[in-house]
């Protein structure tokens, strides 16, 4: 076994403890259980022999919970032979629990330890090894643990300004890709011996680099830094191990004001945490060759009955989960004496439905106030046909839209308590009777169920009757011709402004468009951008100076971030979009500091002309002074490039998303990526035949790979072939109205059946399975619920799932999803949710608006069209979720 790691993941065992919590497992299949926990087991004797006790003993744990969870199930009995096949019998299983138990123990006196720890040394003692000398010294000590520093920590410092980093990797590789930062700077490792002293190195370096050298003993701390070290007391070969012994033993003139530091997982880490702070983020760690690993990559799945296919994913599986709104509610554990995580107790079952339905009963009472309100103003409007102006009559079908789309999330949560408390009823039948105090309470809310039943069925005759309205009035709008001699609307005008009709029906037809809020009179205005102007030719010169029209509205105390986008007819699938990428940090970062200005490309289809509005109009977004801002000029260079963005119809936000992605890559497409290695794996080479040797940020942030494996069930062959995406497209399954997004994922990854392959060993047509699984997890994934499908049942015509998708706001696990290489990368493999695209309606008249989670504020905000309001986080889960964006890289600030 390797040395043992430092601790970094707690301070005791309760805490670790915590991190083995495993989620409610009873509607998963055998299969997927079994598979889990063989990983699980894989995963944590890994983690020991590589000497990480603390990730041992969560995953350890992990595997008993998921052992637990495997025998408490109902079919346990008819697959207890598979059972002991995979995980092996009860005396294998006590040998575990006996490392566990040697790691538990080990952990304990570890943490002790630390506890008795004396203070660290002050910063005035620190000196190559000798007393303090008399000389200023700042007193930095929360730089000094253990000699390591994280890449977050250095970040915050290099925002700081106020540490020196000496970056000993080969020149070669720091000419190909380094930090930004201005006090850092190489120290190549060709011209680091042992044996050096610091002025005999300092002699050999270039003069740029004497200068930042001789400023080490100014900087409040020193940091060095390689390509993945990852331990304060390095191999004694490494150039790192040796220029840390210089600076520390051979530098006598110099006095440092804090312990020098290495940076943990080098510039590895750091360019993964922070590529927008990289000259280049598309290198990659130098590797050596390792035809045993590359072998074993080439084999995904040793086993045809490692893979879990999707008829084993039943029905049952999409059933909804027995518990109410608990995601961050964990059930408390605790650890016997035998290391056996067991439940605490669990509340009293019945109380916990009353409060809860008390607090979902306010929110749908408060929802139906406010659909009546909207309803009675839409209604009369529809009658009289005056009152409201075009922009109003959009708000106000819109803001029905949403609050009709909530009722419907209410009926969802109403039926999850009426099902819980079923089973809890059955549960008592069982175990023991109720309580005469508890059989009042449970008919109290039986009652309350029903009262819901009865005002939602009464709500749905309203809303199917404000649709046959809008039918009418879509229908209408199709057959008619405009009386002007002067040809079609501008896109930037209204109904209104075209139309001349009875006042019931104009109103309605207003509800089926949606027109530019920034026009308020009855005389429609040209925008005010040259519609004249043409792509620009290919060599001339940047655009980035022409004037925009924003139309910006002036605010007062608008957050940064928090400027909203005016509607320009139909284009509310743009903005939400839009929002989204606006709050990614390290894109807006990007485009805010200009540095998309050294990469761009003009050899391309779109010019670098998307990239240049993009970043214009994220900096419109960030400066603060606007409550609301108009895209008028991205919406005209897209249109140029795509026509079906050029009108006022409703565009999909996905297929927005997918195209934007693929020109704003196509703009920065002018990273060369020299090849590392001549020997490569099928992986790397599929991403080099991608990229053509050229990648951009775009590509570094959004851009995965996806792995798909046909496996012979004759002779067990595998064959792989390689595809990179930007976004994963999840079905849902038509016959749940409620499910979890890992469910979703589960039925996307699991294997399913073809006939007729062409078996490359049999040589003949074969029977085989086909796997897909992640080769490559990117930095931002996003993923997109595919709601609107053909329905053969209705001509073919496309028609929305309105299924209520759970998914984690913290946390969401890709572990279950990722190939046997992607596993051992040093990629983390855990995501946090940070925006939402949703989409309301239907296919015949629907509204986008954007859930953001702030970076700078730490808080969640509502962004609708031109309106920006803050969102609770509980909020952020609902069945208009179109879109999600996940995302592993550090919660960053951006910058002003």
């Amino acid at each position: 076994m390797a040395k043992l790691k430092k601790l970094h993941m707690s301070s005791n065992l309760d805490d670790l403890e915590k991190m083995s919590i495993i989620p409610d497992l009873r509607n998963k299949g055998m299969k997927i259980l079994l598979n889990t926990a063989r990983k699980l087991y894989m995963t944590a004797e890994e983690y020991r022999l590589d000497g990480d006790e603390e990730l041992a003993y969560i995953t350890y744990m992990k595997y008993f919970n998921m052992l637990t969870a495997i025998h408490q199930k109902s079919d346990y009995a008819s697959h207890k032979t598979t059972v002991r096949q995979m995980l092996g019998d009860t005396e294998s299983n006590r040998r575990i629990m006996d490392t566990l138990e040697k790691i538990i123990h080990s952990l304990r006196h570890r943490y002790a330890q630390q506890h008795q720890a004396p203070e660290p040394i002050a910063p005035d003692l620190v000196s190559n090894g000798r007393a303090g000398v008399d000389s200023p010294i700042t007193q930095p000590t929360q730089y000094a643990r253990l000699g390591l520093i994280t890449c977050q920590d250095l970040y915050r410092r290099m925002q700081e300004k106020s540490v020196l980093v000496m970056d000993c990797r080969p020149s070669a590789d720091y000419e190909a890709s380094h930090l930004t930062y201005y006090c850092a700077f190489n120290v190549p490792e060709e011209l680091i011996t042992p044996g050096m002293s610091a002025g005999r190195l300092q002699a050999r370096l270039s003069s740029s680099a004497k200068a930042s050298w001789a400023s080490r003993s100014v900087k409040d701390s020193v940091v060095l830094m390689d390509w993945n070290t990852k331990d304060a007391q390095p191999a004694t070969n490494t150039a790192i191990s040796t220029l840390l012994d210089i600076l520390k033993n051979w530098d006598p003139d110099v006095t440092y004001r804090a312990p020098i530091q290495i940076v943990e997982g080098g510039y590895e880490y750091f360019i993964m945490m922070y590529p927008t702070h990289c000259t280049n983020p598309s290198v990659q760690a130098p590797q050596q060759n390792n035809n045993d690993i590359e072998t074993i990559d080439d084999i995904e799945y040793p086993s045809i009955h490692d893979i879990t296919m999707k008829e084993d994913i039943s029905a049952k599986d999409f059933r909804p989960r027995p518990d109410f709104n608990r995601a961050n509610k964990p059930a408390a554990t605790r650890v016997n004496e035998q290391g056996i995580s067991r439940p605490s107790p669990p509340a009293n079952p019945i109380a916990e439905i009353m409060r809860d339905q008390a607090e979902f009963l306010q929110r749908a009472e408060q929802n139906d106030e406010q659909l009546e309100r909207a309803s009675k103003m839409w209604k009369r409007q529809a009658a009289e046909g005056d009152g409201l102006n075009a922009t109003e009559d959009q708000e106000l079908h819109f803001r029905i839209l949403q609050l009709e789309s909530k009722a419907q999330d209410y009926i969802v949560e109403n039926n999850r308590l009426r099902e819980e408390l079923s089973r809890i009823q059955e549960l008592h039948n069982v175990t023991q009777q109720l309580s005469q105090k508890e059989v009042e309470a449970t008919r109290n809310i039986e009652s309350k169920i029903r009262e819901r039943q009865r005002l939602d069925e009464q709500h749905e005759l309203e809303r199917q009757e404000r649709e046959r309205l809008l039918a009418i009035a879509r229908e209408t709008k199709k057959h008619y011709k405009s009386p002007t001699a002067s040809g079609p609307p501008s896109p930037g005008r209204n109904m209104e402004d075209v139309h001349v009709v009875s006042d019931s029906l104009e109103s309605l037809l207003q509800l089926t468009g949606d027109p530019d809020p920034t026009i308020a009179s009855n005389k429609a205005e040209r925008p005010t951008f040259d519609r004249a102007m043409k792509p620009q030719p290919r060599n001339v010169e940047r655009t980035s100076q022409r004037v925009r029209d924003f139309s910006p509205v002036i605010g007062q105390n608008v957050g940064r971030g928090l400027t909203g986008l005016k509607n320009l007819g139909n284009t509310c699938y743009m903005n939400s979009i839009l929002q989204c990428l606006s709050n990614t940090p390290q894109l807006t970062e990007y485009c805010i500091s200009d540095k998309y200005k050294n990469y761009i490309s003009r050899s391309n289809k779109t010019n670098g002309q998307v990239i240049e509005e993009v970043a214009a109009l994220i900096k419109e977004l960030w400066n603060g002074q606007y409550k609301c801002v108009a895209s008028r000029d991205l919406r005209y260079v897209v249109g140029q490039y795509q026509k079906i963005f050029r009108g006022v119809d409703q565009q999909d936000s996905h297929e927005f998303l997918t195209i934007l992605m693929d020109w704003l890559h196509s703009d920065l497409q002018t990273l060369h990526v020299p090849r590392q290695r001549e020997m490569i794996s099928a992986s790397e080479k599929a991403w080099l035949e991608f990229t053509k040797a050229k990648e951009s940020m775009i590509l570094h942030l959004f851009y995965g790979q996806m792995k798909s494996t046909v496996k012979c069930v004759a002779c067990h062959k595998e064959s792989a072939t390689y595809e990179s995406f930007s976004n994963l497209s999840l079905e849902l399954p038509p016959n749940s109205n409620v499910c979890q997004l890992n469910q979703c994922m589960d039925m996307y990854f699991s294997g399913e059946r073809i006939h007729g392959w062409n078996c490359p060993s049999c040589k003949t047509k074969r029977d085989a399975i086909k796997k897909l699984d992640i080769s490559k997890l990117p930095p931002v994934l996003v993923v997109h619920l595919k709601r609107f499908y053909a329905d053969p049942s209705n001509s073919g015509a496309y028609m929305k799932k309105q299924n209520y998708l759970r998914f984690p706001l913290e946390n969401l696990d890709m572990n279950p999803y990722i190939a046997r290489a992607e596993s051992r990368a040093v990629t983390p493999k855990t995501y946090q949710l940070y925006a939402v695209s949703n989409h309301y309606g239907t296919m015949e008249g629907g509204h986008y608006t954007a859930f953001c989670k702030s970076a700078n504020y730490g808080k969640w905000f509502k962004f609708d069209d031109q309106v920006v309001s803050a969102l609770d986080s509980s909020n952020v889960v609902s069945s208009a979720a179109y879109i999600l964006f996940y995302t592993w890289l550090p919660p960053m600030q951006v910058p002003l």
